[in-house]
This record gives structure tokens, sequence and C-alpha cells, in this order.
């Protein structure tokens, strides 16, 4: 079965948050508040990686409060494509093949699909 989930979210939403600690440890990993910073906060990038976190779980049909939503983590490779890598129960509940993740920003949106092949 392929599921997917798609996100769009507005990048200037996050420009009162980039200083709200509670957020940030709330919604990301160690390893994306490191890219994040190494990026200079860029407002895109935190954009680009919640509308991932909210695309996968609307891949797997679950509401944000069934799965801490830091247990979803968005990084990147070598050639900065993102992949995800799942934490603590949801790695244990989603049993899946493979997940493809694409991010987009343009103007004041960031966009992101999830495709999961079960």
């Amino acid at each position: 079965m392929i599921s997917n989930g798609i996100d769009i979210v507005e990048i200037e939403r996050f420009s009162k948050l980039i200083n709200d600690n509670n957020f940030l440890n709330k919604y990301f990993t160690s390893n994306e508040l490191d890219y994040i910073k190494k990026r200079n906060n860029n407002l895109s990038t935190i954009a680009g990686i919640y509308a991932s976190k909210e695309a996968f779980l609307k891949a797997i049909k679950k509401r944000m409060n069934i799965y801490p939503i830091n247990d979803i983590e968005i990084l990147h490779n070598e050639e900065n494509a993102p992949y995800i890598v799942l934490h603590n129960q949801i790695k244990k509940d989603i049993e899946y093949q493979s997940i493809s993740i694409s991010i987009s920003h343009d103007g004041h949106y960031a966009i992101a699909e999830v495709i999961i092949l079960f």
C-alpha cells in the first residue's frame, strides 16, 4: 500500500517562534536544531521541517497528539536531501518499506510531501 501526506505552512508565522525555546524543544530534535542553526535560523528551513512532520502524520493518518512530534526527525544527507528517522513508539508502530520526502519553499510558503510505501 502507498500513502501520501502533504502540508503547507506560512513561513512568516515562525518568526515569532524562533526564540521560543519551549516551542523549539517540543517540535524539533537536537539534530534538527543544529541543522537550523547551521542554516542561520532560516525561517524557510524551520517551516520546511515543520511541514514535513505534519505531512508524515497525514501520510500515516494520525493526529499530532498521538505521537510526540519530535519523535519524527527530519535529517539531511550529504547532498542536503531530506530524509525521515523515526524514534521511540512511532518507530515500533509504523512498519514501512520506504519513505520519500520532498520539501519546497517559495515566497511566503513552505510545502512538504511524504510518500510511504507500506
